[in-house]
């Protein structure tokens, strides 16, 4: 005991010294520690740790769409792959990425694998990063559009140059906002992100103290039933949602455009077919107002795409979606995802036999 007690009293004043030595050595040190947690998360090891250890709610896309990135790059999937991008809307748009790959075989198209990389919030610069870190192969890379795809602005992307929300970085996302945003004011790679992630893990998974953790699961839908809101609640989203929109669309379009046409440029480079698809929008995006907001935006998105020579899957006349089928304004609930499911997978299929 008390040859314990002297090491620990050797140990505390060493801690405390001001010997430069010490000093060296300590920031040595941390500069190792970070160095490997840098090395952990960048090269996709973290995957040694199973998936539910680290999300910190049921639907933490983010987290589940980094770990499948890693997933891919340590073993690229054999065989045709359909890549999907997008928002929540093209999260609530199928009931499985299974059930989407057996309709397009039904549809008479080639058996696929089907990937969703989609994720709540997903912004244009995002789905740009992750087709930065996809493995080269032969597919088809969807991505899904809709005008609240295209309200980032920079600083917002700048984010993921450093990682945060998803555990990868981009070079070409960064060559993309060069002069666009700042890309100096985080740590270096991507530090800020595992710092932002640890924070939140910790005040979801230790200090709130939920009873479910232990059985915590990736929860692919948020809206897994029927259930949808009332007619009254949709309807006032739906202005709620088309004047906070509007200004956003406004000054940021163009900006995600150019995000938009660096994604289809990348994804070729890497050897896929790219189309953009629309995501569900419900018969209350209707009226004056949004029919002008809409115009707009197929404008707007019609110069990409003639410019580029993007395909357009749109599918929302012949699935013959009724207010019921949505949960609100952007998001299926199952009885719409059956609607949807089959005319979308048929134009997958056209796409993919014309490749």
């Amino acid at each position: 005991m008390r040859q314990e007690s002297t090491v620990r009293r050797a140990l505390a004043a060493g801690l405390r010294s001001r010997s430069p030595l010490i000093v060296l050595t300590a920031a040595l040190l941390a500069v190792a520690v970070l160095a490997g947690l840098q090395w952990f998360v960048a090269s996709g090891r973290f995957t040694v740790l199973p998936e539910r250890l680290m999300l910190r709610i049921p639907n933490d896309d983010y987290v589940h769409v980094s770990y499948r990135v890693a997933e891919l790059r340590a073993k690229p999937p054999t065989g045709r792959v359909v890549y999907l991008f997008g928002g929540s809307g093209t999260m609530e748009m199928m009931r499985s990425e299974a059930a989407l790959a057996s309709d397009v075989v039904a549809a008479g198209g080639p058996r696929v694998t089907v990937v969703s990389l989609a994720a709540h919030q997903q912004t244009i610069g995002q789905t740009l990063a992750l087709i930065d870190n996809l493995p080269r192969g032969h597919g088809l890379l969807a991505i899904g559009l809709s005008p609240n795809r295209l309200l980032a602005t920079p600083a917002a992307d700048a984010r993921q140059v450093a990682g945060s929300p998803m555990a990868l970085t981009s070079p070409s996302l960064a060559a993309a906002l060069a002069g666009k945003a700042s890309l100096k004011e985080r740590l270096p790679g991507l530090l800020s992100g595992i710092c932002d992630y640890a924070v939140s893990w910790a005040n979801q998974r230790v200090f709130t103290r939920s009873p479910d953790l232990s059985l915590i699961s990736y929860a692919h839908h948020y809206h897994s039933t029927n259930a949808t809101a009332n007619s009254a609640a949709r309807r006032s989203g739906s202005v709620v949602e088309l004047d906070r929109e509007r200004p956003r669309f406004d000054a940021n379009v163009a900006y995600n455009l150019a995000m938009l046409a660096a994604a289809v440029h990348l994804g070729r480079e890497k050897g896929y077919d790219v189309t953009f698809f629309q995501q569900p929008l419900a018969p209350e995006a209707s009226g004056p107002a949004w029919q002008a907001y809409l115009a707009g935006y197929r404008h707007d998105l019609a110069g990409i795409m003639s410019s580029a020579s993007v395909p357009d899957i749109d599918v929302q006349a012949q699935a013959r979606l009724r207010p019921n089928d949505f949960y609100d304004l952007f998001h299926l609930v199952n009885s719409g995802r059956d609607k949807w499911s089959p005319p979308f997978a048929a134009d997958l299929a056209r796409q993919l036999e014309q490749a």
